[in-house]
């Protein structure tokens, strides 16, 4: 097994080293957290055992315990760790949104270009599954696309924060939030991996009043067809997502985490099983790093790229700004 070192203690860590330990891919060594209580907190709610805490980011960094980093914190952060990761001559996997720029994208492939041998993995882990592997090979199998319209709306009890006069960083522009910069980026991966990269883009937001997106709809303009995508954070859907061949529907339960396939032309269906969505992603990225497998990882790079580039456009175009942008300018 891999050896692991975190930064991040919220739910979304506890559920990847979850699954790392039931795919055997990776051994949590290290905790890095600016408390000691919330580091505890997590190693007790994943059973660790001898695994070390650290406050200080300089000696996790430094320390010899891990080959691999996990990065979960707020998205605004992810440009500084994953660049001293690669100082350190650490894998990174990194929560999406990868960065919050372009410029920082940028420079994190030169790093790259300069490590040979260490990878950056963004955890974009539906595309991983095989649930998303069975709605592609169902795509393929479509005569023609005539246009998909995907959603992905689910509230978020930080909202209730912001109803109160907070700002929660999930909802900050200070740390590069908002519905696109989270659940937006399950669907862009969608529509570049299932229809490619479009040939335009925008987005059109609801604002609220920290001054990020709370909902909105994104729209990609392909060759012969649109894609219309429904993200949010401030209101729940439970629409299905379909793509269109004429005739025939193709439809999915879920943008961001596909369990139910189904169609209007052959009664043919689909159900995934109810598990860890993180379980896929962990084998995935274990290969590459153990395998030293660039082919795969080239191939999971151009598609971080073309979402990245994606994000920034239409996110920049539609007049959201982030902190993360004054510091380039």
């Amino acid at each position: 097994m891999l050896q692991l070192g975190v930064i991040g203690t919220n739910w979304i860590t506890q559920q990847f080293i979850e699954a790392a330990q039931q795919t055997h891919t990776f051994q949590l060594r290290e905790v890095y957290s600016r408390t000691q209580e919330h580091a505890q907190n997590l190693i007790n709610q994943v059973n660790g055992t001898d695994t070390l805490i650290t406050t200080d980011l300089t000696k996790f960094f430094a320390s010899p315990e891990f080959e691999v980093v996990y990065i979960a914190s707020p998205n605004s952060l992810h440009f500084q760790y994953i660049c001293q990761a690669i100082a350190a001559n650490k894998q990174v996997i990194v929560e999406k949104p990868m960065v919050s720029t372009r410029a920082e994208f940028l420079q994190i492939q030169e790093l790259l270009q300069n490590h040979p041998g260490i990878y950056v993995l963004e955890a974009a882990r539906h595309i991983h599954e095989p649930e998303f592997a069975t709605l592609k090979q169902q795509v393929q199998q479509l005569d023609r696309i005539d246009g998909a319209t995907i959603t992905y709306r689910k509230y978020s009890s930080r909202y209730d924060l912001v109803l109160t006069g907070q700002e929660p960083n999930i909802f900050s522009p200070k740390f590069s939030g908002g519905a696109l910069y989270d659940l937006g980026v399950y669907l862009l991966y969608d529509a570049v991996c299932l229809f490619g990269q479009p040939l335009s883009a925008q987005y059109l937001p609801q604002m609220i009043a920290t001054g990020v997106d709370g909902q909105g709809t994104i729209v990609l303009h392909y060759d012969h067809f649109d894609v219309t995508m429904l993200v949010g954070k401030i209101s729940n859907s439970i629409l299905p997502s379909e793509i269109y061949s004429g005739k025939k529907t193709l439809s999915f339960d879920d943008g961001g985490t596909v369990r139910k396939i189904w169609n209007n032309y052959n009664d043919w269906q689909f159900t995934g099983t109810d598990h860890n969505p993180m379980l896929a992603e962990t084998e995935v990225f274990a290969q590459i790093i153990q395998q030293k497998d660039q082919t795969q990882f080239n191939q999971l790079w151009q598609i971080a790229d073309q979402v990245n580039q994606l994000l920034t456009q239409i996110r920049l175009a539609a007049g959201i700004k982030f902190a993360a942008d004054r510091s380039e300018a």
